[in-house]
């Protein structure tokens, strides 16, 4: 699954960069109590890991050296997404577009304060992907995902500035890997430009760099 919506995402990634947080486990030397955000690489002040297969990796590591433990809370992996953004959204010059990719196998435990962090975060340059991955009840990821009715925050007293989230469940496409890419990505060109074109921010003309790189991606994606 990382594989295949990492394989679309790195292209739109100039650094390659990817900040890389882990949820709902008990990490050394705290062995008997859940950390609800985390650093998969160890590293909480540098949480960056280069590439996509270093995210792979540095997955596969975590699982084997972490103990699963509930119960699952979003919200603190959200404050710390939204932070970070808003401590640097980009300006017409330094655009950016920021893409959380959440994978998770169980119900929201922290509901309404989720909901306050959606909603924070639904004024930045911010998407928010959730895979449910097994036969969990999903049915909370898509009140999340805000297509029949917009979020409203308690906290905040607004309603979303934009619906932002986009839920996906695993097993539906699991045997498909190109529509399991599709359906996970298909709200995020909207949502860039929704973002861009309520700022009045147009796109940057390319350089001649920027356009030898962009032929080169696409003619290995055309390749694959």
């Amino acid at each position: 699954m990382l594989n295949s919506v990492g394989n679309i995402l790195q292209f739109y990634n100039t650094d390659k960069f990817i900040n890389l947080y882990g949820f709902g486990g008990a990490v050394p030397p705290y062995n008997k109590r859940p950390s609800h955000c985390f650093a998969l690489n160890g590293d909480i002040l540098n949480p960056r890991v280069n590439g996509l297969d270093a995210v792979v990796n540095c997955y596969r590591e975590a699982i084997n050296k972490t103990n699963l433990y509930g119960p699952t809370h979003f919200s603190s992996i959200l404050q710390q997404v939204n932070s970070h953004i808003e401590a640097d959204p980009g300006n017409y010059q330094n655009q950016k577009f920021n893409v959380l990719l959440i994978i998770t196998d169980g119900i929201i435990n922290d509901m309404r304060q989720t909901i306050d962090e959606v909603v924070r975060g639904s004024k930045s340059p911010l998407a928010i992907i959730i895979v449910g991955v097994g036969d969990a009840d999903f049915s909370n990821m898509e009140t999340l995902d805000g297509d029949d009715e917009a979020l409203w925050s308690s906290r905040y007293n607004k309603y979303c500035d934009a619906d932002i989230v986009q839920f996906v469940p695993f097993n539906e496409f699991k045997n498909n890997p190109t529509l399991l890419a599709k359906e996970t990505l298909m709200e995020l060109p909207g949502q860039l430009l929704n973002y861009m074109r309520k700022r009045n921010i147009e796109p940057l003309p390319r350089t001649d760099m920027q356009r030898r790189q962009l032929e080169k991606q696409l003619s290995m994606r055309a390749a694959n």
